[in-house]
């Protein structure tokens, strides 16, 4: 009994020891700081919707450190540019279909003053302040910021998430680049009735495009220079019709139920809607056709 006893400590002691390994390795893991820059997706994407009423907007690149005790000391991160992910998103979304690839926002469109920032100790997370001003970027382009952290002051940076695409989004109260912006249609082609749904573009702070008549939108740029036009709201919304680019387009004035006007309506139900009212003359080949248009969006009113 007295050698069972003592054989029965022995192993007592030897899990014990075992046990306090394991948990020194689990520790070891799960307070492990490490930090990372703040993405989505396979190539570090972190999209800001940059609003066309103003001249100048501000996002940011955040980086946030994991583990489940607090950091003890400030991490000191240092970005730079890099294009080695905007080089491989491009090359692996489109090979070599250059009209497709996306770019690189140009340096007169946006500031980054400094190029380092912290995450305190003790806290969770830290940002890095960018400046955009997107009047001038295309609702059909695809705009990047690439970055890459290029130094820092202490821990771990997660090795997969040291880099990220800053990609740059533009809307106005019309419509958004975010998602497609589509309204109802209920209008008339040349005298016969037609329902339908139009998809419609932010261009500018009071601008938006949309495909001339019927002609369906196709994320083509042949296509929407040779069919689109521009609806330009001024201060008191009244809507003036041009072309985009090569459409041939008339407005036409004096109509009371298509008067060239953008208006906010609410129903017999309290939801509220944007609208446009326009009638427009526009050509297809030789053929000059007439099209009456009623185009409305319901919004909340968190979302105007």
């Amino acid at each position: 009994m007295k050698y069972l006893n003592r054989y029965m400590i022995m192993f007592i002691l030897l899990t014990g020891l075992f046990a306090c390994n394991e948990d020194k390795l689990f520790e070891g893991e799960l307070y492990k700081k490490v930090f990372a820059l703040i993405s989505t997706d396979d190539y570090n994407i972190f999209t800001v919707v940059h609003d066309l009423d103003f001249t100048e907007s501000v996002g940011y690149v955040a980086a946030s450190v994991g583990g489940s005790n607090p950091t003890e000391k400030d991490i000191n991160i240092t970005l730079a540019q890099d294009i080695e992910l905007f080089d491989s998103y491009n090359k692996d979304n489109y090979d070599m279909d250059q009209d497709k690839f996306a770019h690189l926002l140009s340096p007169d469109k946006y500031d980054i003053d400094n190029y380092n920032f912290s995450i305190p100790a003790g806290e969770k997370s830290g940002r890095m302040k960018i400046r955009i001003r997107p009047d001038g970027l295309s609702p059909d382009s695809v705009y990047f910021i690439s970055l890459k952290v290029d130094a820092f002051s202490t821990y771990e940076v997660n090795p997969e998430k040291n880099d990220i695409l800053y990609r740059v989004i533009i809307k106005n109260r019309y419509a958004t680049q975010e998602s497609t912006t589509n309204y109802s249609l209920r209008g008339a082609l040349n005298n016969v009735q037609i329902p339908g749904i139009k998809p419609m573009h932010p261009i500018s702070k009071n601008k938006v495009r949309i495909m001339a008549g019927t002609i369906p939108f196709q994320s083509d740029i042949a296509t929407i220079n040779q069919s689109a036009i521009l609806l330009e709201i001024d201060d008191n919304n009244k809507v003036s019709i041009s072309s985009y680019k090569d459409m041939e387009v008339e407005q036409i004035d004096g109509d009371p139920d298509f008067p060239n006007i953008y208006k906010i309506e609410k129903d017999d139900y309290g939801k509220q809607f944007k609208t446009f009212l326009l009638k427009y003359n526009y050509k297809v080949g030789s053929a000059v056709n007439q099209m009456k248009e009623e185009l409305r969006l319901e919004f909340k009113e968190d979302n105007y």
